[in-house]
């Protein structure tokens, strides 16, 4: 992943009409002066000088308030340090406008533009980095924890420094190749986005009027800048208004500082609100209806399924279809508990023949047809086809293809032939399965509930496969509240609703590729590994691992499985490599253990392409053939559509979406 040369413009800046007025006023002072010294300049080919005014309608379906929020946060890119461009496999600046990194790879250096600015005005510097470092991520009462890009490879936490108010310097105690990318990623990209100076009243280090027992929990609330509105921000629009589980407004940021080729400080429009929709089938009709503007359809469950009434509606709607490459490694996955409770069962799905038979059982051809219309690639699962090991050479593609390919067959004869080789037969004639005790074996595939349509007919026809090969399983729809605490002690036995679109490197979002967090296909070891290096790591050793507070599974319990050890090792050989060779290698080692133990994770089909509604109008919007890799939407690490500047994205006729 290359280092971008940065865009650069030198010439008088032009502004909003509406910013325009409040200078002339003498309520804002000019836009030279609220710029940086050296502003950002997007880069993109695609991109053309814009028209100012008029505002986006936006959409999401969520019965929880975090799409109403966050979802239209990330498609904000401007908090970041550093940005991805072309679909990731470059690296440039964002807040940083340079950076450096030591010969050891153990001291980065950022130096910030001089002159950036918060939304209200005030300067942007390294004391608003060391506040949160010194007064929030080290303040026990508020239970913030060093991010991933501030820990070692050794996992001890670096060391950060503000050379003056535009340097820092972060230092490890061992080599951290993998920084620069880690600061691009998401959003946030990397660390300490937080005013000093606004966030402060609410300390009690800095204000001792505040109650001791009721200032941490009133500060923590007030960090979230997707629903306060007044907080500072770094981002093209910021919150002018909220309504929790309803709709978000966002006005534009008269100290953004983005601008285009041409000098246009950005954003292009005056403003964005997005309106949650809580029942799915009630949003399909407002869109069809044309209510909306902008729809990104991964947020919202849209499918493929959705692209006929689309278009039979699309003279009321006036929204374009443009299909943005999902970078899926696996559309609608499943994978089982590797630390489930119930020994037998555990037993059972830690059994590589268990989970390859029943990978050889799944239609995937079928779920191709009828889910995703004949697109993308049929895949056993892997990451993102379009992450940068897959992209070395013959070798890199090699290996993505005997991964993706080597357990995907569909050959019911050959699944039962190893479920009989298991001892799996039916000795009652009920016509499935049992254990080789002769007790009950039945499997649920939890989904979410209600589900998308995506999810529940690959469950469907999941469960269906199985049945076929004497396999007693049925789709399971459960409360995603509670389920997640079930699912981290090991008392749930799958997930089927996921998907993996990790990139753009298996380093830099691995929690696939190895169990370090409890969310994933071996929670107990993830939820151990994420205690590694603190105080909990050896606590409650003597006592049952699923009774432990919180459960975890470690290498002294003989509960802790050999290729988790096994990945953990290899792991942990490359986050101190500073090689990228030598990192490539040990991860297609890992790669080789999910092919040989596993898979761990099966998927369905990969790469399939999302959709993308853009109102007939809209300017400034790429094409799937704009772009470097074709898009890469599914890719959290890689936050979609912030990555293509929505900033710059504008009305050819302002007046008509006021």
């Amino acid at each position: 992943i290359r280092p971008a040369k940065p865009a650069t413009y030198s010439g008088r800046y032009t502004e909003s009409p509406q910013l325009a007025a409040l200078v002339k006023a003498g309520k804002l002072p000019p836009v030279e002066e609220r710029l940086p010294e050296h502003p950002y300049v997007v880069p993109h080919d695609w991109v053309k000088p814009g028209k100012y005014g008029g505002s986006m309608q936006w959409v999401c379906s969520d019965q929880s308030d975090w799409s109403t929020t966050h979802l239209i946060t990330e498609s904000m890119y401007g908090p970041a340090f550093l940005r991805f461009l072309k679909d990731s496999r470059e690296v440039g600046p964002g807040i940083v406008e340079s950076w450096e990194v030591s010969e050891d790879q153990k001291t980065w250096t950022f130096h910030f533009r001089k002159g950036l600015k918060w939304s209200d005005g005030q300067p942007f510097t390294t004391d608003d980095v060391m506040f949160w470092w010194n007064d929030i991520v080290h303040v026990p009462e508020l239970n913030q924890s060093p991010p991933q890009i501030l820990k070692s490879g050794k996992g001890t936490v670096a060391r950060l420094d503000a050379a003056d108010k535009y340097t820092l310097h972060v230092t490890y105690d061992a080599p951290t190749p993998l920084t620069a990318i880690l600061a691009a990623i998401g959003v946030g990209g990397g660390f300490g986005q937080t005013p000093k100076h606004y966030l402060r009243q609410f300390h009690i280090k800095y204000n001792k009027k505040l109650d001791p027992k009721k200032w941490a929990s009133n500060f923590n609330a007030k960090l979230d800048w997707a629903t306060v509105v007044g907080y500072p921000v770094l981002t093209g629009w910021m919150l002018k208004e909220y309504r929790k589980g309803r709709y978000s407004t966002w006005v534009r940021n008269p100290y953004y500082y983005a601008i285009d080729r041409w000098g246009n400080q950005l954003p292009f429009m005056d403003s964005i609100t997005q309106t949650n929709i809580q029942d799915p089938q009630v949003m399909r009709l407002q869109i069809q209806q044309g209510k909306f503007d902008y729809v990104h359809g991964a947020y919202i469950g849209l499918t493929l399924a959705d692209v006929s009434t689309i278009k039979s509606t699309q003279s009321k709607n006036q929204l374009g279809i443009l299909y943005w490459d999902s970078g899926s490694g696996t559309a609608s996955m499943y994978f089982f508990n590797h630390d489930y409770h119930d020994p037998k069962y555990r037993k059972l799905f830690r059994t590589p023949k268990f989970l390859q038979a029943l990978s050889h059982a799944y239609d995937r051809k079928t779920a191709q047809k009828v889910i995703y219309f004949n697109t993308g690639d049929p895949t056993t699962g892997t990451f993102s086809p379009k992450t940068i090991e897959y992209d070395v050479g013959q070798q890199g593609e090699a290996v993505y293809e005997r991964w993706r390919d080597v357990y995907l067959e569909y050959d019911p004869s050959k699944a039962k032939q190893m479920l009989d080789e298991l001892g799996l037969k039916d000795t009652n004639g009920d016509g499935f399965r049992e254990f080789p005790d002769g007790s009950k074996l039945q499997i649920t595939l939890d989904y979410g509930a209600p589900g998308t349509q995506e999810h529940v007919r690959k469950d469907e026809l999941l469960a269906k496969n199985w049945r076929a090969v004497g396999i007693n399983a049925k789709p399971n729809p459960v409360n995603s509240t509670s389920a997640e605490d079930l699912w981290e002690s090991g008392k749930r036995m799958m997930k089927t609703d996921w998907e993996v679109g990790d990139g753009p490197s298996h380093l830099v979002a691995p929690w696939w590729l190895l169990p370090m967090e409890g969310a994933r296909w071996a929670p107990l070891e993830g939820v151990y590994f994420a205690y590694i290096g603190t105080s909990k790591q050896h606590a409650e050793r003597n006592v049952d691992p699923y009774k432990r507070h919180p459960p975890r599974i470690g290498p002294d319990d003989k509960e802790f499985s050999e290729p988790v050890g096994k990945l953990w090792k290899l792991y942990n050989q490359t986050t101190t490599e500073p090689d990228f060779m030598k990192r490539t290698r040990a991860v297609w080692d890992m790669i080789k253990i999910h092919m040989s133990d596993g898979p761990f994770f099966s998927g369905t089909v990969a790469n399939y392409p999302q959709l993308e509604l853009v109102r007939r109008g809209m300017a400034n919007v790429p094409t799937r053939d704009d772009l470097y890799l074709h898009g890469m939407v599914n890719t959290w690490a890689h936050p979609t559509p912030a990555v293509y500047d929505p900033e710059c994205w504008y009305w050819e006729n302002p007046s008509q979406h006021s």
